[in-house]
C-alpha cells in the first residue's frame, strides 16, 4: 500500500512536468508557434511586416522614341547642291518621322526643334538623360541610292575590364540591342522593296549613349539629290521607318 502511494505520486509528479513542458516550452528553446500579437499592440521597433509601410515603387520612364536631326546652326553638315543644306533635310525628315510615329501612338521628342548648334557630347547627354527606348540619328547624303541604318562600331581595348567604361565605349553595354534592332529595322523595311543597307562605323554620338542607338542616313533613289527635298519622298521614307518602329514597340517595351 505505501508503495502505491510512491508510484502514484511519481506519476502525478512527471505528468507535471510534462505538463510544465506542453505549457511554457523547453528552457533555452522558443515555442514553434508563438501566440500572434495585436497589430495594435505591438510594441515600437518590432512591428510585424504587414504593418510597415509600403515602399514606392520603382520609377518607370515612358516609352520614347528619340530622333536627332543631325547637324544644325554653323554646323550645316553636307552641302548637298547649292541651295540644299544637310541640316535642312534632316530637320525635315525629323519632323515627318515625328509626325508618323504619332499617328501610330508612339510618343516621340526631337533633339533639335530648330536650327540650333548642339555638339556630339550635348547630344549624348541630352540622349542618356531622356531614357528613350530608342535613339535614331538622322542624316542625308547625296552619295549611293536609298537609305542605310548604321550600328556604332566600338573599338573595344583588352584594358577594358574594370567597373568603368570610357565614354568613348558607353554603347557597349546597348551594342547587342542596337543590333537586334537594326537586324528587325531592316528586315521590315526591305519588305517593302526599298533599298537599304545595314552598316556600322564609329560614329559619334553613337559611340557615347548607354541605349540602344541608330543613324539612318536618307539618299535619293533617282540619283537626283533634289529629291531628298521632296515631300512625297520624305514622306515615303519616314512611314517605311515609322512602321518598322512600330512593330518592334513589343520589344523595345520588354528590353530591360
Amino acid at each position: 500500500m505505501h508503495s502505491s502511494r510512491a508510484g502514484g505520486r511519481a506519476r502525478f509528479a512527471a505528468l507535471g512536468a510534462v505538463i510544465l513542458l506542453l505549457g511554457f516550452g523547453a528552457v533555452g528553446f522558443p515555442q514553434t508557434s508563438p501566440a500572434p500579437t495585436p497589430a495594435g499592440n505591438q510594441p515600437a521597433g518590432n512591428q510585424s511586416p504587414a504593418s510597415l509601410p509600403t515602399p514606392p515603387p520603382a520609377p518607370t520612364h515612358p516609352f520614347l522614341i528619340l530622333i536627332d536631326p543631325a547637324h544644325g546652326g554653323t554646323e550645316s553638315g553636307a552641302v548637298l547642291n547649292p541651295t540644299l543644306l544637310e541640316k535642312d533635310v534632316t530637320l525635315a525628315f525629323a519632323r515627318r518621322l515625328r509626325q508618323e510615329l504619332g499617328a501610330r501612338g508612339i510618343s516621340v521628342q526631337l533633339l533639335r526643334e530648330a536650327d540650333g548648334t548642339f555638339s556630339a557630347d550635348q547630344r549624348a547627354a541630352a540622349a542618356n538623360a531622356a531614357h528613350a527606348a530608342l535613339y535614331v540619328a538622322i542624316h542625308a547624303t547625296s552619295q549611293g541610292t536609298g537609305m542605310r541604318i548604321y550600328t556604332a562600331a566600338l573599338a573595344l581595348g583588352e584594358d577594358e575590364r574594370g567597373p568603368f567604361v570610357s565614354w568613348q565605349e558607353a554603347q557597349s553595354a546597348s551594342l547587342a540591342r542596337s543590333r537586334s534592332v537594326q537586324q528587325q529595322m531592316t528586315a521590315s523595311i526591305q519588305k517593302t522593296g526599298f533599298p537599304l543597307r545595314a552598316l556600322s562605323a564609329p560614329l559619334r554620338p553613337l559611340n557615347n549613349l548607354l541605349i540602344p542607338a541608330l543613324a539612318i542616313e536618307i539618299a535619293p533613289t533617282t540619283g537626283d539629290v533634289s529629291q531628298l527635298a521632296s515631300a512625297d519622298y520624305q514622306q515615303m521614307v519616314s512611314a517605311a521607318v515609322a512602321n518598322s518602329i512600330a512593330s518592334i514597340r513589343g520589344r523595345l517595351e520588354s528590353a530591360p
